[in-house]
Order: C-alpha cells, then structure tokens, then sequence
C-alpha cells in the first residue's frame, strides 16, 4: 500500500504542514497538492464541501505523496469511515474532551482486530494496488488520526487523550479554546497557558501537539516551539486577502 508519508513523518518527530482548502473548488485543491505540501486539509466541518464534492477532491491526490486529510463533521464513526473509504488519508476530529471518545475514534479509523471499521470503499482499491482487499489488510498504519483539544476540559485530559494508542496528535483549535474560556482574544495569557500546557504534554508522552496557524510565520513559531502540525494558510482566508489587496492598489 501506499506509504503516508506524512504521518510517518509526525511519528518520527518532524513537523508536518499543510494549507487547508474551505471553498468546494477541485481546482483549489489541485493546485495546493500541485506545491508538495506534507498534506492538504479538506475542511468539510466548516467549509461548503458536500460529499461528492468532497469525493471528486479526494480523487485529486491519485498518484501524489501528498496526504489528504479531512476535517470530519464529528466524532461519529458512519462520518469518519466514510471519508476513509473515499479516499482520505487522514481525519482531524473536533471537539475531542476525552480518552473515551478518542478509543471511539480510534476505532472507527482502524479495521480489526484494532478497531471496528467496516470494509471497505469506492477509492480504498487505488490505493493499494489495485486490491480492496489489499487495502483493508494493510491501511491502519497508513491512516493518520489528529483529534483536536478545544476546550479547557480536553486541555486538563490532554495526557489521557494522548495515551490513546492510535492518537497520532493533539491539535489545538486555539479559536474555539480561547471562546470557551470566555477570553478576550487569541492572545490572552490564560488562553496561552493552556496551549503550552499541551505543548508540555507532548514533550512528555511523546505524541505530536499541533495548532491551527494561519500563517507561514505563525507556523514557523508554532513549530520552533515543539509543535509538529501546523497549516500555513486558509483558502477562505487567503483569496480573500487577495482580492482585498487587488482591489485597493487599483
């Protein structure tokens, strides 16, 4: 089967990084894959992907090292199987508080014995050669699982969320943390406590802490730091910008 390289990267200790693509455009996709990214993130929780939107995207990456990664609507396994059997190499599951719900994830990711994961998809076939069988045999060490810590509760249990075999990394969503701590700003000294607390957790366990950047320099800092998934950039963020800028020298 084919590697995933990305996350036998994270598992190694690098940083893996990536832009994250919001808008339903197969195009957007093909050209971010187009850079060499470690992965790109198919943002399907919050962006305007449907799921054969999403399925046309995930066909993009044929024959790329580059990993597909889909932030999933939840934590329900009919959501996250799904996404796998067309052709996700990777999920980012929000709002995980618990070691409980990250052994459900887990398992709904991987195939027996380790997990319940039902066999199998439309695309599984490709990337193993041609064989679903193939794929279903040897997909789980392929199949990169990112659970995201976005509440001061999944902060105080980020050790037992890690110690989840399967959990390949921690990903804050420091938005959503900062607002369920009722902080003023990103950039609040509690919100920062917090994130650093996870940053500590991950030094210790071993497993990768990661924080949703939104720029190349954010990412650079975020990764100088310890953490070893980081996204350069949001479509929904950048063509905007673009514009803006277009607009205003002309």
């Amino acid at each position: 089967m084919k590697p995933n390289l990305a996350r036998r990267k994270i598992l190694s200790g690098d940083v893996i990084s990536g832009p994250s693509v919001s808008y339903p455009a197969i195009e957007i996709v093909e050209e971010a894959i187009s850079h060499g990214f470690d992965f790109v993130w198919v943002e399907w929780q919050h962006g305007g992907w449907s799921e054969s939107t999403l399925s046309a995207a995930l066909a993009c990456f044929t024959g790329y090292d580059t990993v597909p990664v889909v932030r999933v609507l939840g934590s329900d396994p009919v959501w996250i199987g799904r996404v796998l059997d067309l052709g996700a190499r990777g999920i980012i599951v929000p709002m995980v508080n618990t070691a409980a719900q990250c052994r459900q994830i887990v398992e709904a990711a991987k195939f027996p014995p380790e997990g319940r994961r039902s066999a199998t998809g439309i695309r599984t076939a490709h990337l193993a050669g041609g064989n679903a069988l193939h794929y279903t045999e040897q997909a789980n060490p392929e199949i990169l699982t990112i659970v995201m810590a976005e509440t001061p509760e999944a902060v105080a249990n980020v050790r037992e969320m890690m110690s989840v075999p399967g959990v390949d990394c921690v990903l804050i969503g420091p938005y959503d943390l900062s607002r369920a701590m009722g902080a003023p700003s990103l950039n609040d000294p509690a919100v920062e406590e917090l994130v650093q607390e996870v940053l500590r957790a991950s030094k210790e366990t071993g497993v990768a802490a990661g924080y949703v950047t939104n720029s190349v320099d954010q990412a650079r800092a975020r990764a100088e730091q310890g953490f070893r998934f980081v996204n350069q950039g949001h479509d929904a963020a950048v063509i905007p910008a673009a514009f803006r800028a277009m607009r205003s020298g002309f």
